[in-house]
């Protein structure tokens, strides 16, 4: 049996920051690419911190301040 572990927020926002860091060192990617990694970084953050109840547009709203449809649209999606 595996040992539980527990982080805390701090130490979360820390890896999965390092986490995109290594990635972004590692390949060259386009912006949008990159925007796309910190959506997923942000995501990460949010659903742990709504103790998983978070939706996208949650995500979205509480990060951009604008709803997804907006977001999409800013980068071409």
């Amino acid at each position: 049996m595996s040992e539980v572990r527990t982080y805390t927020e701090h130490y979360v926002s820390e890896a999965v920051d390092a986490a995109m860091g290594m990635i972004l060192d590692e390949f060259e990617i386009d912006d949008e690419q990159e925007e796309i990694l910190a959506l997923m970084v942000n995501a990460t953050m949010t659903i742990l911190a709504s103790e998983m109840t978070a939706t996208i547009e949650d995500v979205i709203e509480e990060n951009y301040a604008v709803d997804v449809n907006e977001w999409k649209g800013e980068r071409g999606l």
